[in-house]
């Protein structure tokens, strides 16, 4: 299928859906104090949070599976129809218990909604066309990130908490008519066959148990847990080379690109939202920034990160995969350095919002790049799978980083105060960065259609 075949207004409900289920991932960190307020159960507070981001990480492998059986836009009207109905769960909540539930249900859809148009763009147009479109997708995320918090604030305190998941019931409705009206049914496999239940139980309980012991302190306990779960997920990967349809098909790690695009995606979401997470905080508690003073500098960041994506998709048939990965990886390293020595006092925190422009450019060089990488080598059928695999293991690696750099805080504030807790978790960060760096360098330096005929 051309590109001229397909209606713009059907790549506006793509993207308008897939909008709605990113700006969820923001939205609610300014209006979770109020609704915790209202509905009491406070311990709960970060379950919020977390239930929406589980869900949504351990539902991408299924989405892309099915995506390969029954086709995109199917999978898409399902996707869309689960975040409504959890959309509609949140905003009649009357118990933090049912919002959480709610949270969940969004989550599972939000998987799809977030993860089915990277693979609608692999399967409908061509290699040399992809990366300009998956910079269309750079530019929603990079606007959701900026606009989640403030729409929540300012519903929170004009209206009601309850509009922010009305609004996606009454905007998603009309999307997904508008979607399921315009947008073309893409060819399956002759031959489709049954989805695997029993792998799909092994990496949902292997994986949900990991992330949810990545939040916890070590000690004999979780010690034996992640054990339990490294076995779990061993057995996965154990099936996943003896039966003929597998739910993540091994053979794309066979090639040397998809390794390092999975690496390159992995590591920078594990540096990049761990980096998110932690600078406000240290602006904040160690500079004593106010919210909005750390929101302004936050800004460029944001806004670099959409804009250097979308010129690096556009401009990758002319640069290559390597040139765009270097630059990406060495803007990443470089912020991190500098941020882990203004947290350790080496260096003037006049400079920050530099180095959060750079934060901003490495990832929006990343972003793109690698998810065109692993479609490039993967055949036409299983563009579904082989970009939702890439697309979890990042997700995994920003909810480990998060996880992982938070224990490390808790454990070096101890001992040494936030500020060198956090220079030494800005450190680790730098560590991570620049061997992503050193490994960009493998990638090969050419266009997307030469890397499809390797």
């Amino acid at each position: 299928m051309s590109q001229t075949d397909i209606s713009p207004l059907a790549i506006f409900s793509l993207l308008l859906m897939m909008f709605l289920a990113a700006i969820d991932t923001t939205i609610l960190a300014a209006a979770m104090p109020e609704i915790v307020r209202l509905l009491g159960q406070p311990e709960l507070y970060h379950w919020g949070f977390t239930a929406f981001m589980l869900c949504s990480t351990l539902a991408l492998p299924f989405f892309g599976r099915l995506a390969d059986q029954i086709g995109v836009r199917s999978c898409m009207l399902a996707a869309g129809s689960i975040f409504l109905l959890g959309s509609a769960l949140c905003t009649v909540a009357e118990s933090m218990a049912l919002l959480i539930a709610g949270r969940a249900v969004q989550g599972l859809g939000a998987a799809g909604l977030q993860g089915l148009p990277l693979i609608a763009f692999g399967v409908l147009y061509p290699p040399e066309q992809r990366g300009a479109k998956q910079g269309l997708i750079s530019i929603v995320w990079g606007f959701s990130s900026l606009a989640g918090p403030s729409v929540g604030g300012f519903l929170v305190a004009w209206f009601s908490w309850r509009w922010i998941f009305g609004l996606n019931v009454l905007i998603g409705l009309v999307a997904l008519a508008l979607f399921w009206q315009t947008f073309p049914a893409t060819k399956t496999p002759p031959a489709r066959q049954k989805l695997d239940l029993f792998s799909t139980g092994l990496l949902l309980g292997g994986l949900s148990s990991l992330i949810l012991l990545s939040s916890v302190r070590l000690n004999a306990l979780s010690s034996m847990g992640y054990l339990l779960c490294f076995g779990v997920l061993g057995f996965f990967i154990w099936r996943q080379q003896r039966i003929s349809n597998p739910l993540v098909p091994l053979q794309h790690f066979a090639s040397p690109v998809y390794r390092l695009a999975v690496l390159l995606g992995f590591t920078a979401f594990f540096v990049g939202f761990a980096a998110l997470t932690f600078i406000p905080l240290y602006l904040q508690e160690v500079l004593a920034y106010t919210p909005k003073q750390t929101g302004l500098i936050l800004t460029p960041m944001m806004l670099t990160w959409p804009i250097s994506s979308a010129l690096a998709g556009r401009w990758l048939n002319q640069l290559g995969f390597r040139t765009w990965a270097l630059l990406g990886t060495a803007s990443l390293f470089s912020s991190m350095l500098a941020w882990g020595m203004i947290g350790h006092g080496w260096l003037s925190p006049a400079s920050l919002l530099l180095w959060c422009i750079m934060m901003g450019l490495g990832m929006g060089c990343l972003t793109p790049i690698v998810l065109v990488a692993a479609q490039s080598i993967a055949p036409r059928h299983e563009i579904g799978v082989a970009s939702s695999t890439l697309v979890l293991l990042r997700s995994i690696g920003t909810t480990l980083g998060v996880s992982l750099m938070g224990a490390l805080q808790v454990a070096a504030q101890l001992s040494l105060g936030l500020q060198s807790a956090l220079g030494w978790v800005f450190s680790c960060l730098a560590v991570f960065a620049l061997l992503n760096l050193i490994s960009s360098t493998q990638l090969p330096d050419c266009a997307p259609a030469a890397l499809e005929r390797l």
